[in-house]
């Protein structure tokens, strides 16, 4: 790291112009994720996964910007961080103060150069993050930066007042300005011979009659004007902080208890904790799990349903839970939650439901049955269709239901799902006496090959009424066949064709045409 200890004059900034350029957007793009990471960096662990994320994302925005413009630097005001003299970061409070670790300790400006390695940015944060800690110490940042060896961070440091001393300043020729250098490795002031006109002398005999004497903190004898005004910001900052914190202590207690007890378990699991550890929070977690479905909390009841297959390899706790699930007061209670929720609400359940395995399917069905909802009932069927698509056969138990809006309801997703291997399972549902489940059946056919549900087709001719015979013949008229055609001659040809509706004759005339060859 190289250093060029020179006051950043404190000039008057213009106002941001409205059309601000693209530099110093990426400017302050970038300082503003800066500021984000050092508050993530506060709130977790080192380790924590979000620190290692907010870091990374750090880093490579770094490398983008520097392989851009080689040289990104800032300036540092005492409650405002600068690019191109534009305020980018101005202090909102005494917490929400980017610039003031920088500008306490002396730094002015700080600028990053092309090739910046994640080592260097990673020791820049840890060296803001360790003066603005409880534990600050007595290093200052300039010092912290100088020890860590940043070969492509350069700063402009003020040195602090207490290594200037009491003395003179120096004459005009001194080219640094009566800022000290950095001192080199192996440098001793006490090898430096003081003679008794030098400053250093008159420092030390306390002779000085031009400044007063000066304690560790300020000078002895001047006013308490800067004191005076910290406590008047304070007392001017209080009524505001105190709301904060109120508005904070209740944001933090508005948190349902559930998710806080999530959080908590979860965060006892990721501390390495042993199997009698498990074992105690798989005792635990069930109860979690019950009382998230009762809130209908589906998020925090999939979450902790995860971390009970995780402490118990067995399931047991999970074959129960699903068996709770599946009863009648249980269903009635999660029906009269999902139908009054959200959608994002709804893809929740969903998730829970799938997590859950082939009880979840069970479970969707029933939600299913008995949802009042139009939208909800359409999502929940889209579901069980993409569980079932590798395994139809899932869904037999239901088209032998007593209800026959539950049976048609499995109808209609064998047809989404579609191919030959429902054909088998729509036979059944065939005899249903409902005919809206027969119309169903009629229209889920038309998903699997003509030339294997023809047969069946034709037996749902048979007493159909005009609604079911044009649905039937509609089907029948994809493709040529002699076989339907003399179907449809035979009744063109029987007495009571005359009877029939209109609608009917013409359906019959228009599948004859499409299914009957030169014979016809």
């Amino acid at each position: 790291m190289t250093s060029n200890p020179h006051p950043h004059p404190d000039e008057e900034l213009r106002d941001p112009p409205n059309d601000e350029s693209r530099d110093v957007r990426i400017a302050s793009a970038f300082i503003h994720q800066f500021a984000r990471t050092l508050k993530t960096c506060r709130l977790y662990d080192a380790n924590n996964p979000a620190v290692l994320r907010f870091r990374d994302e750090l880093g490579a925005a770094a490398r983008r910007v520097l392989e851009e413009h080689d040289t990104l630097t800032y300036h540092f005001k005492s409650d405002d961080v600068l690019f191109e003299d534009v305020s980018l970061y101005p202090a909102r409070s005494r917490d929400d103060n980017l610039a003031l670790p920088f500008f306490r300790d002396g730094i002015r400006s700080l600028t990053l150069q092309r090739g910046l390695e994640a080592r260097e940015l990673d020791a820049l944060i840890d060296g803001v993050l360790h003066v603005t800690g409880q534990n600050a110490g007595e290093d200052d940042l300039v010092t912290l930066l100088w020890e860590a060896q940043l070969p492509h961070v350069d700063l402009d440091y003020v040195p602090a007042e207490g290594d200037l001393g009491a003395g003179e300043a120096p004459a005009d020729g001194d080219a640094a300005g009566g800022l000290l250098p950095w001192p080199s490795e192996g440098e001793d002031d006490a090898d430096v011979p003081a003679t008794p006109d030098s400053p250093a002398a008159e420092s030390l005999a306390g002779t000085s009659t031009e400044d007063p004497p000066r304690s560790d903190d300020w000078r002895t004898g001047e006013e308490t004007l800067e004191i005076e005004a910290e406590f008047d910001e304070l007392e001017s900052l209080a009524p505001s902080e105190v709301r904060r914190f109120r508005n904070e202590y209740d944001a933090e207690h508005a948190i349902p208890r559930l998710t806080v007890a999530i959080a908590t378990a979860s965060a006892y699991l990721s501390a390495e904790a042993n199997e009698q550890d498990r074992t105690e929070l798989g005792r635990f977690l069930p109860r979690v799990m019950r009382q998230a479905v009762t809130h209908g909390q589906w998020l925090e009841a999939y979450e902790a349903l995860k971390m009970v297959k995780s402490c118990e390899p067995g399931g047991h706790s999970v074959g129960a839970f699903a068996q709770e699930l599946l009863q009648p007061i249980s269903v009635a209670g999660t029906i009269e939650k999902l139908d009054d929720q959200d959608l994002p609400a709804v893809q929740d359940f969903i998730v829970l439901a799938r997590e859950l395995g082939d009880p979840g399917v069970d479970w969707l069905n029933l939600v299913l049955a008995e949802s009042q909802n139009r939208r909800n009932r359409r999502m929940i069927a889209e579901a069980i269709a993409e569980r079932c698509r590798a395994n139809p056969e899932r869904l037999a138990p239901w088209l032998s239901d007593p209800r026959w809006f539950v049976v048609r309801n499995a109808v209609h997703i064998l047809g989404w799902i579609g191919g030959n291997s429902i054909i088998g399972l729509l036979q059944g549902a065939m005899r249903n006496p409902d005919a809206r489940v027969r119309q169903e059946v009629v229209a889920a056919l038309g998903q699997a090959d003509l030339r294997l549900t023809r047969a069946l087709l034709l037996r749902m001719l048979d007493g159909a009424d005009t609604r079911m015979l044009s649905a039937v013949l509609h089907q029948l008229s994809a493709g040529r066949d002699p076989g339907v055609a003399r179907r449809l001659m035979s009744m063109l040809q029987a007495p009571e064709f005359d009877l029939r509706p209109t609608e009917e004759k013409r359906a019959i005339y228009s599948a004859l045409t499409a299914v009957g060859g030169n014979e016809i």
